[in-house]
């Protein structure tokens, strides 16, 4: 079986669940607050679903790391709480909504639905649990967004300092779209190199090419009847060439020529017969073009920064006791 390694694992988590995350007093309260209460069989749950999870990825949750993870997750189960007793229809709406985009997102992952379905059962979770973890989740990172939005802004002078911190990043490269047909001096089945009289063949066929390709017939039709770049071959022989990252023989040609200019290059791979469809010239991203982002850049890692301190005036508020021994 070739994942047996993995069944194997899958199985012995079973056990895991059933000896770490057991508990012998599941009515007991493990945190409390205004509108918390978290017993240690809803512990035991999350501990339960953390190790399946895991466990049906391939990743072993050792017994030693026992006490950070039940912390953790206890902590999550309280921010879960907290948040959504701060949530506005809003909020719940907005969700809703990314709740039903990350399933459909996880979905496409599978090859079929039953595959995700069964996938989901081995973490514990039924679909319909699954859905509204997914939703209780996506709350709880939307309210936290949207009472940390006034203190984790980005202005304009933020926005244009990081813009020139990064210079550098805002770089395009020059790049040509082009049409190629290659002759390789390779055999296509076997690897092996072509002798003399076989690469003049070759370079004879190439030349051909470059003739008709210069008097107008379709490089499309060419590149699907003689390109042996399976690859590119079926799509008219198309390639986006990055100055800087193509074979520099073809690259010296191409970044000197015009649209429309056809021509025959010789590689160590073969013979090459390129056409330039357009080129685009080097150029630095203006600060209008890339403002956006870096806005979103800069107001991520200042939630990131914040949310510990945010997560901690919370549970105060709320007058949050852990009893967790």
């Amino acid at each position: 079986m070739k994942n047996w390694h993995k069944y194997l694992l899958f199985a012995l988590s079973i056990g895991l669940t059933a000896t770490i995350c057991w508990s012998a007093a599941p009515n007991q309260i493990v945190a409390s607050g205004i509108g918390v209460s978290i017993t240690e069989a809803n512990l035991e749950k999350a501990c339960r679903i953390f190790v399946l999870t895991q466990a049906s990825s391939g990743v072993d949750v050792p017994a030693a790391l026992e006490p950070m993870y039940r912390k953790r997750l206890l902590d999550d189960l309280i921010m879960n709480k907290l948040m959504a007793l701060r949530a506005n229809p809003t909020d719940k709406w907005q969700a809703s909504q990314k709740a039903t985009e990350n399933f459909k997102a996880q979905r496409e992952q599978y090859v079929s639905a039953v595959a995700f379905e069964l996938k989901v059962e081995a973490t514990g979770l039924t679909m319909v649990e699954f859905k509204r973890q997914l939703e209780t989740e996506a709350l709880a990172s939307i309210v936290a967004k949207r009472e940390l939005r006034p203190t984790t802004a980005a202005t304009e002078g933020d926005i244009l300092k990081f813009y020139n911190d990064h210079n550098k990043q805002w770089r395009v490269l020059e790049t040509a779209k082009v049409a190629h047909v290659l002759l390789s001096k390779s055999d296509g089945a076997t690897g092996r190199r072509l002798n003399p009289d076989e690469r003049a063949a070759k370079q004879a066929t190439a030349a051909k090419v470059l003739g008709k390709a210069t008097a107008g017939i379709d490089f499309k039709q060419l590149a699907k009847e003689f390109s042996e770049d399976l690859s590119t071959k079926e799509t008219g022989g198309e390639l986006l060439l990055v100055r800087g990252a193509s074979l520099p023989e073809v690259e010296k040609m191409v970044f000197t020529m015009q649209p429309n200019q056809v021509v025959l290059v010789e590689s160590e791979l073969g013979y090459h017969v390129v056409k330039v469809i357009e080129r685009k010239a080097a150029k630095i991203r203006k600060l209008s073009e890339v403002s956006s982002d870096i806005r979103k850049h800069l107001q991520s890692q200042k939630f990131i920064k914040q949310l510990p301190g945010y997560y901690d005036r919370v549970k105060k508020q709320a007058g949050v006791r852990v009893t967790l021994k």
